[in-house]
């Protein structure tokens, strides 16, 4: 007498089990693996408004809350912003920088009507600058506390601090560079004030992420600041040029 599954109702061959529960297994495992794709798509927009909102507000209780190797990926994705805007803005401003430095030699009046065409590679050399400055800031943040300084050290939660407060730059790039189309020295002096906050919430957000002593952390934090600097503003473009 033919068997057939209680549960779907198919014709079992040889007292076989039926194989519709391997099936409906997969399928649940296919929607839950879909479901925490789309989660953390939606996990990661939210995080990135919040924290959005919360760098101005709280900026040391929002980098508490998002500087973890847990919140890495967000890292990557708040830093990939920023470069983007920051590399939009030095496109931007190299166009600008001809009139500027006309005006400053006193040539505006001949060069009034001049348009400067740009290349596209000023954007992409801008954008790998920004991405080699944070990957080496917190390369050297990582290795001056963990292996300098004997103290647990997470690189993927010192890059998630780098992220949260790349977010601030990123607002601040984008202000900087509306401030352009009024007057260039206002686009500098806004970067300029947005640069300066920017390294002095790393430092207080380092600080209390590494747990160094206070009396040695400007030093450890100086070292890594100036070695960043001369790798990112010597040594590459000695590379590419």
């Amino acid at each position: 007498m033919a068997k057939f599954c209680t549960k779907c109702g198919k014709k079992l061959v040889d007292g076989q089990p039926c194989d519709c529960e391997k099936k409906e297994k997969k399928e649940v495992k296919e929607t839950v693996e879909a479901e925490v794709v789309s989660n953390s798509a939606n996990e990661i927009v939210n995080d990135y408004l919040d924290v959005v909102k919360g760098i101005f507000v709280k900026p040391m209780d929002t980098m508490k809350k998002y500087a973890k190797n847990s919140k890495f990926v967000l890292a990557l994705v708040m830093l990939g912003i920023n470069v983007i805007v920051f590399g939009l803005f030095v496109y931007i401003f190299a166009g600008k920088s001809v009139n500027l430095i006309a005006r400053l030699s006193g040539y505006g009046s001949l060069l009034r009507n001049y348009n400067v065409d740009v290349p596209i590679s000023v954007f992409f050399y801008a954008v790998l600058l920004m991405a080699v400055f944070f990957f080496c800031l917190g390369g050297l943040l990582h290795f001056f506390c963990g292996t300098i300084m004997k103290k647990d050290s997470d690189f993927k939660s010192i890059m998630a601090l780098l992220g949260v407060n790349a977010v601030f730059t990123t607002i601040t790039t984008l202000v900087a560079t509306i401030c352009m189309l009024i007057n260039v020295w206002l686009a500098i002096f806004v970067l300029a004030i947005a640069g300066i906050i920017f390294l002095l919430n790393i430092y207080h957000g380092f600080t209390e992420l590494s747990k160094i002593d206070k009396n040695k952390m400007n030093y450890v934090f100086t070292s890594a600041y100036a070695i960043t600097l001369f790798l990112v503003c010597y040594i590459l473009p000695k590379i590419f040029s």
